[in-house]
């Protein structure tokens, strides 16, 4: 991430395929003292991660409801070993979390 703000110090957002890596971001961005002018958002939602969004430091994650996709995935399983037709896309849903609805993925 530091490499990638020296080479484009006018870069305004970064998307992490996961909290880990959203909040290694979210470092890098405060030790460049580009905080509030680089958005940093995540996925997984993680105790740590909507801190972070309560903070000011990561402006958004995704939730991806780990429950709905297991049990998606049990379904679908069940279906296919059955024989029976499956849908191209299953939509197990997601939620953007903000600071407006951090406390609620804090519970």
């Amino acid at each position: 991430m530091e490499n990638i703000l020296t080479s484009h110090p006018d870069l305004a957002a970064v998307f992490a395929t996961n909290d880990q890596m959203a909040l290694g971001a979210v470092e890098a961005v405060a030790a460049r003292n580009m905080t509030g002018r680089v958005a940093v958002i995540g996925v997984d939602a993680t105790k740590e991660a909507v801190a972070a969004i309560q903070k000011g430091s990561l402006a958004a994650d995704i939730a991806m409801h780990p429950e709905a996709l297991g049990r998606g995935t049990v379904e679908a399983a069940i279906h296919a070993a059955r024989g029976e037709p499956l849908n191209k896309v299953i939509d197990t849903g997601e939620t953007l979390v903000t600071k407006e609805n951090a406390a609620e993925h804090l519970r």
